[in-house]
């Protein structure tokens, strides 16, 4: 939009550029200051000055300042006031930093990353919650029987951050409105109207249900579900066609998502879910049995891939993929971490990571030095035992072991250790059967040592 004349001052408001224009009045970015610098970014929807004079039109603003600000739920957008200012009535109401369905279903068709099934069962559920609560919101202890009568895409805001919000309730109709719908007077954007709602006849919340629905299709598919090439051809699908099976054009929908849509789009009203709440009860139940990564299914890390140009940045989610595909802190020594880099290989279509570090540099990378005091088959029991939990099982180690441990049993009646580690013998007999019997475990410890030494440099080199 063309920032020409602004900012420019409105009442308490500064409006700093205009956002759109639509049917009866126009929305503009604003901000409004308070105290110690407070300041809050809003939008302004004010008449257009063409409908000003017009008395239905005043009323029917009035009407939606008065029952959307009695609406206070978090899929619902916020009204913060309502006023006139130069004969000009206005709404100022919550900024969602985002875009709307309609745009990030274009969008995501165009950049090749549509809303998978998950996602879009997610939105859904999400905008169900709001409306159901506006369908049940009592004033003052009598119901408002608030019925939306506009749940199209073009009404449903997704914020940068994931946030699902419902908006626009300019044609909502409640009992204690003051402006009547004239009988038979057909409102609403026609493709996601209810077969009821184009006949014209009484509405309930079921006529939203089958809305919401259509909504839901369209995300499933990336289809228009009844949207012909006239209103009156659009009217006679929404009337007699019945909405094809959304698994005949997306994989990954089941019987049971199939079967769940299919009743909220039935003809008769009657036949589907008892409430919006019903509805996404059961897609909230089928959601959990299907989506094992949630966090993979994230609103907010699509909506940050998807306008990665505007926000700037990668999104969380391929960090967080790249730092899970890094191996764990402590699996591999320094050198080998320092030297550790992706090579893509196209025949797995995935990342592998490879040690580039060579066997004599990893083998530098030493366990701690023992404690002297240990025995020599003290430090082959543990070097045994590192060597059994990294998953090696080194059979000629064990035997090395093992006949140590039957020299050091063989040795004992003749070795005496005193507290000053000096050894007393009983002869030149003794002495020598001792110095024979070290020889030997120095030799078995040798090649002890080389055997876990080449176990070590082969489980690093893995």
């Amino acid at each position: 939009m063309s920032s020409h004349g602004f900012p420019k001052e409105f009442g308490k408001y500064m409006l700093t550029r205009k956002v759109a224009t639509g049917g009866m009045a126009e929305l503009f970015l604003a901000k409004t200051q308070g105290a110690e610098g407070f300041e809050r970014e809003v939008v302004v929807k004010r008449i257009l000055p063409s409908f000003s004079e017009d008395e239905s039109f005043v009323k029917m603003f009035i009407d939606e300042a008065s029952l959307t600000s009695k609406l206070q739920h978090p899929n619902i957008v916020q009204i913060f006031d309502f006023d006139v200012h130069d004969r000009q009535y206005y709404i100022a109401m919550e900024f969602i930093h985002g875009e709307d369905l309609t745009n990030i279903l274009k969008d995501g068709i165009e950049k090749g990353i549509p809303l998978s099934v998950a996602q879009a069962v997610w939105i859904v559920c999400e905008l169900a919650k709001g409306l159901h609560y506006a369908h049940v919101k009592e004033h003052r202890g009598k119901p408002l029987n608030i019925i939306h009568r506009d749940v199209t895409p073009h009404n449903a805001m997704i914020s940068f951050n994931g946030d699902v919000k419902l908006m626009d309730f300019g044609i909502a109709k409640a009992a204690e409105r003051s402006t009547k719908t004239q009988a038979g007077m057909v409102k609403g954007k026609v493709a996601y109207m209810s077969p009821e709602q184009a006949r014209g006849k009484p509405l309930d919340a079921r006529s939203d249900l089958f809305a919401l629905a259509t909504v839901l299709w369209e995300l499933i598919t990336n289809k228009r579900l009844f949207l012909r090439t006239s209103d009156f051809e659009t009217l006679t699908a929404i009337l007699k066609e019945d909405a094809e099976r959304p698994s005949k054009h997306r994989k990954g929908v089941d019987q049971e998502l199939d079967d769940i849509l299919l009743t909220a789009l039935d003809k008769d009203r009657e036949r589907r879910q008892a409430s919006v709440e019903v509805f996404c009860r059961e897609l909230t139940r089928w959601y959990y049995k299907n989506v094992a990564d949630v966090e993979g299914e994230s609103l907010s890390n699509y909506m940050r891939k998807l306008y990665a140009d505007k926000l700037g940045g990668p999104p969380p989610a391929e960090a967080a993929t790249l730092r899970a595909q890094a191996p764990p802190v402590g699996e591999l020594p320094r050198r080998a971490k320092e030297r550790l880099s992706g090579q893509v290989n196209a025949s797995d279509g995935g990342v592998k990571r490879t040690v580039e570090a060579s066997v004599p540099d990893v083998l530098r990378a030493q366990p701690p030095r023992r404690a002297q005091t240990r025995g020599p088959e003290q430090d082959l029991a543990s070097a045994a035992t590192i060597l059994e939990d990294g998953g090696l099982n080194q059979a000629d180690l064990a035997r090395a072991i093992a006949e140590s441990q039957r020299k050091k049993a063989a040795l004992t009646p003749d070795l005496d250790f005193g507290a000053s580690g000096a050894r007393s013998g009983k002869g030149k007999a003794d002495t020598s059967n001792a110095k024979s019997g070290n020889g030997k475990l120095i030799a078995v410890l040798v090649i002890a040592a080389v055997a876990v030494g080449g176990a070590v440099a082969v489980a690093l080199s893995l």
